[in-house]
C-alpha cells in the first residue's frame, strides 16, 4: 500500500519523542511516504490527551516528565515497561476514514503478536485496544490530518508499577450493575507480554529480557507492516533540529502542556477522534487504556470492590 521509511528505535525524553511524531507527519505530507518508528522514554513520563485538563495529575514532581500529545484520549504513563510505536501516512486516498487506518495497523500489530506465539484474544477497534486473555495490553490513538495522518500506540511488555501510577495520576472507578470496578485493579491484571516470550529468551540474561522482548516485537511488527519494503533511516542531528523547529512553531514558549495553547487548526487537522479542536479541556477522565472500553468488557478486566 505504501513505501515506508523505517526510523528505527530510540530512547529519548518524552518531549523529543512527541517532536519526532510531528516531524514524521510533516515528512509524510512533504515526501508522500509512510513512516514507522518505535520508541522508549529516557525518564518516566505522563502524557495528557489533546483535550484533557491537567487536573488528571495528582502530584507533579521531578520523578516524571509531563507532556501533551496531538491525539485524543486521556492520561497514560510511559516507562521502561512500555513499548511505543508511531505510524504516519500521506493522505493519498489509501484510507477513506480514520477507522480504516486504525483497523489496518491494529490488525497488523495483532498479527505480529500472534506470529510470536502470543494468543491475541481480540483486536478491539471500537475501544482502540489489543487484548490478551481478555485484558488490554496495547492502546491506540489517532490524528486524522488534512495532508498526513498518525496512529500511535503503547504496548505493555511488563506489568506496570501501579503504586507509582496511583501517586501520580487519577485512576477512576465505575459502577457497573451492583458492583464498583477500579482501573487500579484492571492495571494490576494486565498480562506481561515479555513472559509470553520466555521460550525465545532462554539464553538471554534476566536483566536484558525486557529490551530483548521489545526488539522481538518491533521486528515482527515491522515485518507485518512493510513486508521488508522499507528504507532504513537514521535519526541524527539534522532530524532532531527539524523536529524541534516544527514543534517550536506551536509548542515552545507557549502553554501547550498546561492549557493546550495554541490549539491545532483546521488547516492542519481534519479530525482528532473524540475531540473538539478548540473545545474546553475535559476533567475527570480515566486512564487512557480503558477510556473507550465498554462497561461489560471492563468488568471482566477488573475486580469488584467489596
Amino acid at each position: 500500500m505504501f513505501y515506508y521509511e523505517y526510523w528505527g528505535e530510540q530512547t529519548l525524553p518524552i518531549k523529543m519523542n512527541m517532536a519526532l511524531e510531528e516531524f514524521a507527519l510533516a515528512r509524510s505530507e512533504r515526501m508522500g511516504v509512510a513512516t514507522v518508528r518505535f520508541w522508549d522514554v529516557r525518564k518516566d513520563a505522563v502524557v495528557l490527551g489533546y483535550g484533557e485538563s491537567p487536573s488528571a495529575i495528582k502530584r507533579a514532581d521531578r520523578s516524571f516528565d509531563l507532556a501533551r500529545r496531538i491525539t485524543g484520549g486521556s492520561h497514560v504513563q510511559f516507562d521502561s515497561n512500555c513499548l511505543a510505536y508511531s505510524f504516519t501516512v500521506p493522505m493519498d486516498g489509501s484510507f477513506k476514514h480514520f477507522d480504516d487506518m486504525r483497523k489496518y495497523y491494529a490488525e497488523k500489530i495483532g498479527a505480529a503478536l500472534t506470529e510470536l506465539g502470543i494468543d491475541v484474544s481480540r483486536v478491539d477497534n471500537r475501544a482502540s485496544t489489543i487484548n490478551v486473555d481478555g485484558r488490554v495490553v496495547a492502546s491506540h490513538a489517532m490524528y486524522w490530518g488534512v495532508k498526513s495522518s498518525l496512529m500511535h500506540g503503547l504496548m505493555l511488555i511488563n506489568k506496570y508499577d501501579v503504586n507509582t501510577i496511583l501517586r501520580r495520576v487519577r485512576l477512576n472507578e465505575r459502577k457497573i450493575g451492583r458492583h464498583v470496578y477500579s482501573e487500579e485493579a484492571a492495571l494490576r491484571g494486565i498480562p506481561a507480554l515479555g513472559a509470553r516470550l520466555a521460550n525465545r529468551m532462554r539464553m538471554i540474561s534476566p536483566t536484558a529480557r525486557t529490551e530483548y522482548a521489545k526488539r522481538l516485537i518491533e521486528e515482527e511488527i515491522l515485518k507485518q507492516i512493510t513486508g521488508g519494503n522499507h528504507a532504513n533511516k537514521q535519526v541524527g542531528s539534522a532530524v532532531f533540529e527539524e523536529a524541534e523547529r516544527i514543534v517550536s512553531d506551536t509548542h515552545i514558549g507557549k502553554p501547550w502542556v498546561l492549557d493546550r495553547t495554541p490549539p491545532l487548526s483546521s488547516d492542519r487537522v481534519d479530525t482528532i477522534p473524540g475531540e473538539e479542536l478548540d473545545g474546553k479541556l475535559r476533567d475527570g477522565l480515566g486512564y487512557c487504556l480503558y477510556s473507550q472500553v465498554t462497561n461489560r468488557d471492563f468488568a471482566r478486566m477488573s475486580e469488584p470492590i467489596e
